[in-house]
């Protein structure tokens, strides 16, 4: 038989993965069925060897005299059969086999994206009677113990052991161990062993410590991850801290018990019609399987497939759905509420004995919440049939286990405090709260209530740094950048709770509630009407995410501003609850608000938005503090080059996907992002390198990327971008857009690199054809041909086929093909195909010092771009004047808003008004009759000052660490002093955010600048 290896596709990052439980089980792989024997045989010839205890018990175990080895059908998790440990008081099974422990460059509190992975040893162990006693694992070489750990068995039902070799065991590991002993209790009994595997390389982040394994990974109380690895800790202050327990008022009872009935009658009871037959049928159909979450990723990658067959398990989140599901139906149904009764108390048994209950982590509780919100939702509608079963006080402890309710006492005085708190809004709140209702009497859960309310208003607070959580400017973070689809969800668990709790002793606060608020109105800026922008999809550049419209219609209730965007968002064809909604609120004379028009500049996103009318214009990029982009195993495996500088045009509120914006995923060109300067790779030289990672987010060295506004109605964005050195780190270009009106004007200098291989390119744009015959403009000629190929022609002007016109300056290679893209799919990596017409500024080879000028026109027709091209040649009559296009500064006129815009990319002396800038910024700038108007904005969030050491190697940027390591991860935004001079004498009267100081013929202003957030002023004629 050929010898199977372990760690053979782990190289590329595999372990990135957490694996799903695997679909339904094979007739082939049924326990005894050829295929099934044939799998177990070619497990146990691994190196080190997987025993699933199914058929014999393997040749490599032996057991003291006093104990029987059989393979019995009673219990099991993998299979039908596990082994079957009959045992005297301290028995000894020794299992003998190359255990292959080798060392890893791991240690605690590693970056988390380079984690890696180390080796750990996993075992399923099932005890029918709880015992105050231990199992001993050692492990050895020989008859000599190298490393032990013990187990606790104070549990019925099924326990998982994942316990890291170099790590979590007490000794010290060798790499010739060949030796593993599993010593028995004190008490003679026995216990069940299943899916026993000796090594496997692990995540180290995954396995989490519980009430059998207190010990173990104690690095998991402080990761992002914490707020589901951390529950041990969380549980050991539920049981030790105690609440304010002050008696309550008679305003918070009257509160609790009105929070009550709206808990109950609005937020969990569903209009249903049970089918009581057909879930018989279901909770039949999942008893007896083994129930995984995130189990299945210890399996060898190499028999991966077939045994999450072979085990064929269900999911924990089938489980706690059908659990909410048949709460609903009780409360639905009084007739049948003693078989629906009956059938939740099953499946209460059924995760009890699979080990999902207080004091259990089944090995890792990676990503609890999104499994047991069913759970959550359930408990409080079966209460009453709990107590009448005597259930009740074993069920309310899993949830308070399994919701983390301690949390509310830890406080926030952590380094990832406030880690992955999105996720906590979407799954995982809704079950404090239900534990907290479930507590005994009315004093207690006010107590708790209390305590709640506070953690949630700490939460909803602006947080420093690139930390998880809502920033200054409206946008929110999670995984350590700014992420709306975890927004998204977040906001659609929390706005349910938030109208729970209104109204009373235990809203939220008036502060915490209006950060809330400007983060959710916030999305219905960067989302138009529904989608966001690719460049701001995260890992997941479908083209389909968006936002929800859940949060708004449980706010609207409360708040006429969501109420009056609640109805804009309404879908086409609304729930019956939507139009009751709707006709509630035109009652009471809200109306739809008008889509969102004007200019944002959102920093600690590098995003600019300019939106009027129905249509939206992104611009975004990446600095030395926010990730350029996130790649996964399975997802976005070509995003490296989503955030150089991508403008994106989403037009009259259409989704991404649609024929309104041209962009599909099949037989898209991942290097030809509209508007980014890049060097375009063959797809398997761009697809993302996780060798040794988990995931990348890379960070640049360079500090300045970001936007401006003036008057909220125009805006401006800039880049000094820097390709990361892991890929392209000679690849630099100085960018800039500025956005007047309808009108896009961008700007590229200083195009640099020693790429000689490929071709440096900006993308003008890229857009799915809806039929091969749909023209595209050139100078005014419709050319339909398909396939169409023009690389080396100089067109004054182009029209795509959605409406958006480009203006190019003369003396530039603007190539244009009209063709049948082939690519492939970003997550699976499938040949995917597409019929697109795609035009790009072509900059050669290695470019030394290239520039770029276009502008672009929204919803602009032939005849307005042969205008626009026309006036151009006349200077008096141009659209807009670029002043200034070097490696300093960019500097554009626009014509019709008289605004002027400077991107200065260093200190640097200009002509004209301004005549000086000490620090990197934007400025725009427009004449109001004797008044100047002044907008400025430094977008440094300046989180640290100098450079950033760990990521230098003998003073050359290597940005190896990603920014979960970052020492300045939870910084503030630190206060910069920007001085701007200009010509003339100037003056600020009071209340303005500068000071002005005359020096010659020059006023010096000065500005205080933080959070990249523009300021702008009104500046009047010094007499």
């Amino acid at each position: 038989m050929v010898e199977i290896t372990r760690r053979t596709v782990f190289k590329a990052g595999a372990a990135s993965a957490f694996l799903t439980a695997g679909g339904p089980g094979t007739a082939a792989l049924a326990a005894g069925g050829p295929a099934g024997e044939g799998l177990e045989q070619r497990a146990m010839a691994m190196d080190p060897p997987v025993f699933l205890l199914e058929s014999a018990v393997p040749p490599h175990f032996t057991a003291s005299s006093g104990s029987t080895l059989s393979i019995g059908d009673q219990v099991a998790v993998c299979g039908t059969r596990s082994l079957r440990w009959e045992h005297a008081s301290r028995d000894v099974i020794t299992v003998r086999a190359p255990l292959r422990w080798a060392p890893d460059p791991y240690r605690l509190g590693d970056d988390q994206a380079w984690q890696g992975l180390v080796d750990a040893f996993c075992v399923w162990v099932h005890n029918a009677e709880p015992v105050d006693d231990v199992l001993r694992f050692e492990f050895g070489r020989g008859e000599r113990t190298d490393l032990w750990f013990e187990f606790r068995l104070g549990f019925s039902g099924w326990r998982t052991a994942w316990v890291r070799y170099a790590y979590d065991m007490h000794g010290r590991p060798h790499p010739d161990m060949d030796t593993l002993r599993i010593i028995a209790p004190r008490r003679a009994g026995t216990l069940h062993l299943d899916q026993l595997m000796l090594n496997v390389p692990l995540r180290p982040d995954a396995p989490c410590r519980d009430h059998q394994l207190p010990g173990i990974a104690p690095e998991g109380d402080e990761y992002d991850n914490q707020h589901w690895q951390a529950l041990h800790r969380f549980d050991r202050l539920l049981a030790t801290v105690e609440p304010d327990a002050s008696p309550p008022t008679a305003e918070e009872l009257a509160s609790l018990r009105a929070l009550h009935t709206r808990y109950h009658d609005e937020y969990l009871i569903a209009q249903v019609k049970p089918d009581v037959p057909g879930l018989t049928a279901q909770v039949a159909a999942l008893e007896g399987r083994p129930t995984h979450a995130y189990q299945a990723q210890i399996y060898p990658v190499e028999i991966a497939a077939e045994l999450k067959a072979f085990v064929n398990p269900v999911t924990l989140r089938a489980c706690t759905d059908l659990m909410k599901t048949l709460a609903q139906a009780h409360q639905a149904a009084p007739a049948d509420r003693p078989t629906l009764a009956a059938l939740y108390l099953r499946m209460v048994a059924h995760l009890r004995e699979q080990g999902w209950t207080k004091g259990s982590c089944q090995g890792t509780i990676h990503h609890l919440g999104y499994d047991v919100r069913g759970l959550y939702d359930s408990v409080y509608l079966m209460r009453d049939a709990l107590r009448e079963a005597g259930e009740f006080e074993r069920v309310r402890a899993d949830l308070e286990w399994l919701s983390g309710l301690g949390r509310i006492f830890r406080g926030f005085g952590f380094r990832m405090a406030r880690g992955s708190m999105m996720d906590l809004y979407n799954t995982t709140v809704r079950g404090m709260l239900a534990a907290v209702l479930l507590r005994d009497g009315e004093a207690g859960q006010v107590a708790y209530l209390r305590a709640l309310r506070d953690w949630l208003n700490a939460t909803l607070l602006p947080t420093d740094g690139i930390q998880d959580g809502i920033k200054p400017d409206g946008t929110a973070f999670h995984h350590v950048g700014f992420f709306p689809d975890y927004v998204r969800d977040g906001f659609s668990g929390l706005a349910p709770l938030v109208y729970v709790l209104h109204g009373g002793s235990f809203a939220i606060s008036a502060q915490a509630y209006g950060w809330l608020r400007k983060a959710l109105l916030m999305q219905r800026v960067y989302a138009n009407k529904n989608h966001w922008p690719i460049s701001i999809s995260g890992r997941n550049p479908s083209g389909a995410t968006a936002l929800s419209i859940v949060p708004f219609e449980w706010l609207a209730p409360i708040d006429d501003e969501i109420a009056a965007a609640f109805l804009r968002l309404l879908p086409g064809n609304p729930t019956q609850r939507q139009k009751e909604l709707a006709a509630r609120l035109a009652a009471r004379g809200i109306t739809p608000e008008p889509a969102p028009s004007g200019a944002w500049a959102l920093n600690y996103a590098a995003l600019a938005v300019q939106r009027r009318d129905e249509w939206q214009v992104t611009v975004r990029g990446h600095n030395r503090y926010l990730w350029s982009t996130e790649i996964y195993v399975g997802a976005n495996w070509y995003g490296r080059y989503n955030t150089y500088g991508q403008i994106q045009v989403l037009h009259r509120g259409s989704p991404v996907t649609n024929q309104d914006s041209g962009y599909a995923q099949p037989g898209w060109d991942w290097n030809r992002r509209p508007g980014t300067t890049v060097i375009h790779k063959p797809l398997e030289k761009l697809k993302g390198d996780l060798t040794g990672a988990i995931e990348e987010m890379l960070l640049t060295d360079s500090r300045f990327a970001g936007a401006c506004t003036i008057d909220g109605r125009n805006s401006m964005f800039a880049m000094d971008l820097h390709g990361h050195p892991k890929y392209d780190g000679s690849h630099r270009a100085r960018k800039s857009a500025f956005l007047f009106d309808d009108r896009v004007v961008a700007l590229g200098t200083g195009i640099t690199n020693d790429d000689t291989a490929d071709e440096t390119e900006t993308t003008l744009f890229q857009t799915r054809l809806p039929a091969r015959t749909t023209p595209t403009v050139v100078d005014g000629t419709a050319v339909t041909a398909f396939p169409h190929e023009h690389l080396d022609g100089g067109p004054r002007w182009l029209l795509d086929d959605k409406g958006i016109g480009y203006y190019l300056a003369s003396g530039q290679k603007v190539a244009l093909t009209r063709s049948a893209q082939t690519s492939r799919n970003n997550a699976t990596e499938e040949p995917t195909g597409g019929d697109f017409a795609t035009a790009w500024i072509r900059h050669g080879t290695a470019p030394r010092d290239g520039t770029y000028e276009y502008a672009m026109v929204v919803n602009a027709t032939a005849e307005r771009m042969a205008g626009f091209a026309d006036a151009m040649g006349d200077a008096a009559r141009a659209p807009y004047r670029v002043l200034r296009a070097d490696t300093a500064a960019h500097v554009v006129r626009d014509r019709d808003t008289g605004i002027t815009g400077y991107a200065v990319f260093e200190r640097t002396r200009l002509e004209g008004l301004v005549r000086e800038v000490d620090t990197p910024s934007m400025l725009l700038v427009r004449e109001e009759g004797e008044t100047l108007v002044l907008a400025v904005c430094d977008p440094d969030l300046r989180l640290y000052g100098g450079i950033d050491h760990d990521q230098y190697e003998k003073g050359r940027y290597v940005g190896h660490y990603s920014p979960w390591s970052r020492p300045w991860l939870a910084s503030p935004s630190h206060p910069h002093r920007l001085r701007v001079t200009l010509d003339g004498h100037w003056r600020a009267d009071a209340g303005q955010p500068c000071r002005a100081r005359v020096t010659g013929p020059h006023t010096v202003l000065e500005f205080e600048t933080a959070h990249g957030r523009p300021l702008q002023v009104h500046l009047k004629p010094a007499t």
